[in-house]
């Protein structure tokens, strides 16, 4: 599984006791970042509690609201930061063991490919599972085609599978 459950984000993301790291995951997760674009975040993005963000591979610019509790966090966090600081000055590694370690606190076990990644992969599934449509998913993730969309969501057996029963067992209807 290359995503997380809804419980299991909520605690990981409450793992963290620094609220810088904790500021850190929910962005990650809430905006569907890329570890680099979450990394380059400084004060001047969030205007009125909205986000501008800024897709690297040539995805489309969005203006995003914060969370609640999100914002609250921001907006502590960069009290006293100038415009154009980086809120995160740590490198992808640093970001990594970020993850594993708040991954570790909350009592989850990641496979050894689930990385800092997989919180993009969750809000993507959230998305899905909770009725977002696929452009919806591609807006958020910033893809510039629905195309890499739908090939990053990838269904895993067990829901093909259930599909499968699903569709036999109506046929026998």
């Amino acid at each position: 599984m290359k995503h997380l459950s809804l419980t299991q984000i909520a605690a990981l993301l409450e793992a963290p006791e620094s609220p810088r790291n904790r500021l850190f995951l929910r962005m990650v997760y809430e905006h569907g970042f890329r570890v680099s674009e979450a990394l380059a975040l400084t004060p001047s993005r969030v205007k009125n509690g909205f986000l501008v963000t800024r897709p690297q591979k040539n995805g489309k610019t969005t203006t995003q609201k914060l969370q609640f509790t999100t914002l609250l966090l921001w907006n502590e966090f960069t009290k006293n930061l100038q415009p154009n600081t980086r809120l995160f000055p740590f490198t992808r590694q640093w970001a990594s063991a970020i993850f594993h370690e708040a991954a570790k606190k909350a009592g989850i076990t990641l496979s050894p490919k689930q990385g800092i990644h997989t919180l993009r992969h969750s809000l993507a599934h959230h998305l899905l599972d909770s009725g977002a449509p696929l452009p919806v998913v591609q807006r958020k993730l910033g893809h510039r085609s629905l195309a890499s969309t739908g090939a990053y969501l990838l269904a895993s057996d067990d829901e093909a599978d259930q599909w499968t029963a699903k569709v036999l067992e109506q046929e026998a209807v």
